[in-house]
């Protein structure tokens, strides 16, 4: 019975199916904040020259890499500006997750670490959206020079990771790899660190988590890794804004009454150029393996209000 109905409107099924279809979608205008203009900017511009544009998409990038989009409507825009408050635009705007994406990257940066017995100078320049180049200069029993580059891949919507090699003057070919990975409400990331010396007979690893907003108050983390064939644990607790941290906890875990205070101290983009980063980070630690884990914490939904602010300015 069935295969007889379906007998008798097959050519009219096939009909419909191969019919025409003309799907109208909305075209999108993508902004992201890596323009010389400001955001506000534009914004003006696209529904001024695009008056039938009834919305525009803002990527906030940071680092190179974008997560989370605004749609923001042209009528909300245009109250909100009216008014000169941003506030409840943000609420207005429409939070689209669209993964970790690579956008175009042109920046500079400069890492310094400095330690007990061990500091580090790197001067990177992005060669290609995902690609850095530098040069180096390490102090770790005599000074040596050398040249860097790395590679950084995206693993999934919420994961990001980054390999790469390193050659200092009278040293052999350092390989490293590193991974983060966000969980799924966000709240907490997981890295992970591979450090390889070529022709050595070990390798350096260490795992870490860490739990965001504390009590609202500050980030805490525990982790464990092992460098030297000496295996350790570590676990502090990292207070501050994007720009400044503090960081105190113990390491060198070996019992209750045996473990090491250490400090870490890291200032972020302290010069506050465009295209030009800068990281310094000063520890009393006597290692500076697991100082450098990636992180994805400013790309959560969480941080968008902080984007917002730093993006949207009437003034």
């Amino acid at each position: 019975m069935l295969i007889r109905i379906f007998v008798r409107y097959y050519n009219i099924i096939m009909i419909i199916l191969l019919m025409p279809i003309t799907i109208q979608a909305e075209e999108i205008e993508y902004i992201t904040s890596n323009s010389s203009k400001s955001i506000v900017e534009n914004i003006d511009r696209v529904f001024i020259q695009k008056p039938q544009k009834r919305s525009v998409l803002l990527t906030p990038k940071i680092k190179g890499k974008s997560r989370y989009s605004f749609s923001i409507q042209r009528d909300a825009y245009y109250l909100s500006k009216k008014h000169a408050d941003s506030s409840d635009l943000f609420y207005l705007s429409q939070q689209i997750d669209s993964g970790l994406k690579f956008q175009s990257n042109k920046s500079k940066n400069i890492d310094i670490v400095i330690s007990k017995n061990n500091s580090n100078l790197i001067l990177s320049q992005s060669i290609l959206s995902n690609i850095n180049a530098g040069l180096l200069l390490k102090n770790k029993e005599k000074i040596s020079f050398g040249v860097n580059l790395n590679k950084d891949f995206i693993i999934t919507k919420n994961a990001f990771g980054n390999f790469g090699v390193e050659q200092a003057k009278d040293e052999y070919t350092v390989f490293n790899v590193k991974l983060v990975k966000l969980s799924n409400n966000e709240n907490s990331e997981f890295y992970g660190n591979i450090n390889h010396e070529f022709k050595s007979d070990h390798i350096n690893f260490g795992i870490s988590n860490t739990w965001f907003d504390i009590a609202n108050q500050f980030d805490l983390t525990l982790g464990i890794h092992e460098q030297g064939k000496k295996v350790e644990s570590e676990f502090y607790a990292t207070f501050g804004d994007e720009n400044m941290k503090f960081q105190i906890g113990f390491d060198q875990i070996k019992n209750n009454s045996d473990m090491n205070l250490f400090f870490n101290l890291k200032f972020e983009n302290t010069l506050n150029k465009r295209n030009f980063g800068s990281n310094v980070i000063i520890t009393s630690k006597k290692s500076i393996f697991s100082l450098k884990n990636l992180s994805l914490k400013s790309f959560r939904r969480k941080n968008l209000d902080i984007l917002w602010k730093k993006y949207i300015n009437y003034n």
